[in-house]
Parts: structure tokens; C-alpha cells; sequence
């Protein structure tokens, strides 16, 4: 999953914020069109997005918050995953209505299979999403802190290594990474 990845929190906060206004606008335009069309299936879409419009910029204010809290440097972006992880719910949550919409425009029959994918959805959503955004966030502080004795690899730069890593060798990086994150959190805390 590639992240994109603002410069400055002023920078994730425009950009949330145009991301917001062109959703407006151009859910207006969809209802002028749904209005003067007469094909069901764009007309039941465009209601379903009006029905669904504070979801939409809900999850799009809490995906933007994320972004701005990824903006800043350790310690300060550790909430960004959080607000992530709500947001992508909110996200799927969404994404599964948009198919119960197809479902019951077209009659497919899927019902008791959606009720299975937001049991599962839901959870799992939560759990990678977290899971990515905390691992970024070491590996960005991994990245920024070269005094560990350990080469920091910066992107572009390619490592010309030919033998393939057992999992001894990336469990003890998963290791180091781990200590390396306690150890800044530690240094920042007795700084203080």
C-alpha cells in the first residue's frame, strides 16, 4: 500500500480539504444530471450518495487528519494511525453499502455473504491499518536516527546484496526496530 506523503501539515490539510469541495461539487452535478435523466440506476446511485454524504466527508475529515498527523516527526505523528484506522472503516463501511445497493438494485442475492464480510472487514480494516501505520512510523524514525550503528537506507538508494534473508535475519530486524523505537521513546521521555 503506498502512502502519499505531504510535506507539511498545511500542505495534508489544503489537499483534504480540495478533496472535500470536489466531492460537493460534484455530487451537485450528479444531482442536477440524476434530475433531468431518467436512468434508474444513476438516479437510485446519486441518492445513494446524498443519503451517504456526512459518512463520506466523516471519513474524509478523519483520513485528512491522519494525513496531517503523518506530516509531523516522531513522537508527534503517532495518532495519525488511529485516525486512519477509523477512517478506513468509515471507508468500508461505505464501500459495503455501495454493494448492498447493487445487491438490492439488481437482486443478486448476496445478503447473508455481506453480513460475513462486515464481520470480518471491519476487524481486519482496523488491525493492518494500525499495524502499517505504527510500522511506518518506526521505519521513518529507523531512517532518521543513523547513530544506531546500522546503515539507514534512503529511498532510491538500492542495497546490491545478492543472498536472500533467512527469517533469523528479518526477525532480528523486526527486533532491532522494535528496540530502536522504545529506545527514542525512552531518550524522549528522560529528555524532558
Amino acid at each position: 500500500m503506498t502512502r502519499k506523503t505531504h510535506q507539511s501539515p498545511l500542505r495534508a490539510l489544503i489537499s483534504g480539504l480540495i478533496g472535500i469541495i470536489i466531492f460537493l461539487f460534484l455530487l451537485i452535478l450528479f444531482r442536477f444530471f440524476a434530475d433531468h435523466t431518467s436512468w434508474a440506476l444513476f438516479s437510485g446511485f446519486v441518492d445513494l450518495l446524498s443519503a451517504n454524504a456526512p459518512l463520506i466527508i466523516f471519513f474524509s475529515v478523519m483520513l485528512m487528519i491522519g494525513d496531517i498527523f503523518a506530516a509531523f516527526s516522531f513522537p508527534f505523528n503517532l495518532p495519525f494511525p488511529i485516525f486512519s484506522a477509523v477512517g478506513s472503516v468509515l471507508l468500508v463501511s461505505f464501500i459495503i453499502r455501495i454493494i448492498v445497493f447493487i445487491n438490492n438494485f439488481y437482486s443478486v442475492g448476496i445478503t447473508p455473504t455481506i453480513e460475513l464480510m462486515k464481520l470480518i472487514l471491519y476487524p481486519l480494516t482496523i488491525i493492518v491499518v494500525l499495524i502499517a501505520g505504527y510500522l511506518s512510523i518506526a521505519a521513518q524514525v529507523r531512517r532518521e536516527k543513523p547513530d544506531t550503528g546500522i546503515p539507514s537506507s534512503e529511498p532510491g538508494e538500492e542495497d546490491h546484496s545478492t543472498v536472500s534473508p533467512t527469517w533469523e535475519d528479518i526477525g532480528a530486524e523486526f527486533r532491532q526496530m522494535f528496540y530502536d523505537l522504545f529506545r527514542r521513546i525512552r531518550d524522549e521521555i528522560n529528555r524532558k
